[in-house]
């Protein structure tokens, strides 16, 4: 639900200034600037409902903890957005706010910029991806995770990244494999193409209530839990085999 919108400070009137018909909001085009003008700034607000979204496309509740999901069109079940491939942006300040009880980890792409407490037993994070990004790429994960951590030194520049793989606290145990696979990832990915990873912190968390195998999402992979988790008493050779296949796949997709 669409709350307000404005344009450069402006406050656009529905029927004057906009129209909305089904999921399309169409600006007046003589209120929109030529390529003469440069740039201007659209502010939009809405309110939406995870709880109630069961197509598991878009912001979501899945079990204890909120995650997205926006290829190929989730982004635009969250707010009003040019939701195409080809549109390139920095999503440079994206703040996430919750309980600090409910949801004490605040994920999204990129590196985190700032985090602390807030009025109302409430607590926030702010991350910033600083390169371009379709917007299917972006994502926001907010629950009461546990996750095992490590960290991978690049070569040759020396960057030393930090590594963290979540999930809800009763499969904490099972991500050990799914951490190392994603090291030698970023070993092979170095050792056969020279390529270095370019941000200082990679997530990946284990989602039970997913409609992917995995999602490459930058900085933050979102996995369906069965190729996530991994328990030598109840896993096969080929489920781990297919652990590292399926962590490799999204890692290499950063670029």
């Amino acid at each position: 639900t669409l709350l307000s919108i404005s344009l450069d400070g402006k406050d656009l009137v529905e029927g004057v200034d906009y129209t909305i018909d089904g999921d399309t909001l169409t600006i007046v085009s003589s209120l929109l600037p030529t390529a003469a003008d440069g740039t201007s700034v659209l502010k939009t607000k809405v309110k939406v409902n995870p709880e109630k979204n069961t197509q598991l496309s878009g912001l979501y509740k899945s079990g204890s903890m909120y995650c997205t999901q926006c290829e190929a069109m989730g982004f635009r079940r969250i707010t009003y957005y040019p939701d195409r491939p080809d549109n390139m942006a920095i999503f440079d300040s994206v703040r996430i706010e919750a309980d600090k009880e409910a949801y004490p980890v605040l994920l999204g792409n990129g590196n985190k910029l700032e985090g602390g407490d807030v009025e109302g037993d409430r607590h926030y994070a702010v991350w910033e991806d600083p390169y371009p990004k379709p917007s299917y790429l972006f994502c926001i994960v907010a629950g009461k995770l546990g996750s095992v951590s490590s960290s991978y030194t690049t070569v040759p520049s020396g960057r030393k990244v930090h590594l963290e793989v979540y999930s809800e606290p009763e499969n904490v145990s099972k991500l050990g494999h799914a951490l190392e696979s994603l090291k030698k990832s970023m070993k092979w990915d170095e050792d056969t193409f020279g390529l270095e990873y370019d941000l200082d912190v990679y997530n990946v968390v284990a989602v039970n209530d997913f409609n992917m195998g995995a999602m490459e999402n930058k900085g933050l992979n979102v996995f369906n839990t069965a190729y996530c988790l991994a328990d030598p008493k109840s896993a096969t050779d080929l489920d781990y085999e297919r652990i590292e296949s399926v962590i490799g796949h999204e890692y290499f997709h950063n670029w």
